[in-house]
């Protein structure tokens, strides 16, 4: 029972984090912006929310370095998508940013770790 009370909360705080931040993204200007305040970081807020009433700090922190890695390998794999496509074609050069993605997010969780 412990596990779907559990389930409750995230769904129920990350239903409210996607509203609040629906509301931050009606009132930004332009309205292009309006995606990055969606989905993604209420959603990561609202499981790092219950995670840190369930389970404490530490798999909180854990999660927020696993974030902060993907978000650099996501700058990594856009940089680098366009001209490998380009160059390369469309399967040989989404390949090879998916290897510089992956690459990428190996070294910074490797180093977030060391550092956290």
């Amino acid at each position: 029972m412990g596990e779907v009370l559990v389930l409750a909360a995230r769904g129920l705080c990350g239903g409210l984090f996607v509203m609040a931040f629906a509301l931050i993204g009606e009132l930004v200007m332009p309205k292009q912006f309006a995606g990055i305040f969606s989905a993604a970081p209420s959603v990561a807020l609202a499981g790092m929310t219950i995670t840190m009433a369930v389970n404490g700090a530490v798999p909180v922190a854990e999660s927020a370095f696993g974030m902060i890695a993907g978000a650099i390998a996501l700058v990594a794999y856009c940089a680098s998508a366009v001209p490998l496509v380009t160059r390369l074609g469309a399967t040989v050069g989404t390949v090879a940013a998916l290897a510089a993605w992956a690459a990428t997010a190996t070294v910074c969780r490797v180093l977030l770790t060391v550092v956290g």
